[in-house]
């Protein structure tokens, strides 16, 4: 028969580690019985931790690992045209009698240009892949796609800049004239070291047979951020 705890059953209703009951924790833990802690001295969490609620940090904070929700945004007017395969130079675009105005970059159909940007990868980067969004949009021209091509390299202290890397390839088809444009590529893994400092350059493939479009584009920036 299994033991019972009686008609008057007793429950935890606190627990102090390293203070006496309903004491001022002298640098232990105090957990009330809703769940609440309580510390006057280190906490370490070796596993996984979910904060369901607000998180208020009085001290200083270090965080060691990846930061997942890590993303960068590099506007057009960070760009500098490929001194070989020049684009458009940098403008301001109105898109609507001045309520909306951005800088652009603009590249033509007849033929490849290019432009270059930089960052720095995130503290704790982990060598995941990167997801890249080229914003951009145009004014003119009928339909068909534009061939973006991302090329990033990346380098630490002593590295040499005489260096090759891959193109990324995506097609965006024209959706309207004046209308936003999000064209997306996940580039595979770069270097699992973090802060690295990374130039991209920034094509369109005009003279390609898939590159369809036949007015100029304008990059209007681009967003990046790590993939899954």
């Amino acid at each position: 028969m299994p033991p019972t705890l009686g008609t008057h059953p007793h429950y935890l209703e606190e627990l102090r580690l390293g203070g006496g009951y309903d004491s001022e924790p002298d640098g232990g833990a105090d957990i009330d019985g809703a769940g609440n802690v309580a510390t006057n001295g280190d906490l370490a969490a070796d596993g996984d931790g979910t904060i369901g609620g607000d998180l208020n940090v009085g001290g200083d904070f270090t965080l060691d690992g990846l930061d997942t929700n890590w993303r960068v945004y590099l506007p057009a007017n960070l760009g500098i045209p490929d001194p070989s395969l020049p684009c458009g130079a940098l403008a301001a675009s109105n898109w609507r009698n001045f309520q909306v105005v951005t800088p652009s970059l603009a590249f033509d159909p007849d033929s490849p240009q290019a432009a270059f940007f930089q960052f720095r990868l995130p503290k704790g980067y982990d060598g995941r892949p990167l997801n890249f969004t080229l914003e951009w949009s145009a004014t003119a021209g009928t339909t068909g796609d534009v061939r973006w091509g991302v090329n990033p390299l990346q380098f630490d202290d002593g590295s040499s800049l005489i260096e090759t890397g891959t193109l990324y390839f995506v097609n965006d088809t024209l959706i309207g004239l004046n209308y936003l444009h999000e064209a997306s590529a996940l580039i595979d893994a770069l270097i699992s070291e973090s802060g690295e400092f990374v130039t991209i350059r920034i094509i369109r493939d005009g003279s390609n047979v898939l590159d369809t479009f036949d007015d100029s584009a304008q990059l209007i920036g681009i967003q990046i951020e790590l993939g899954s």
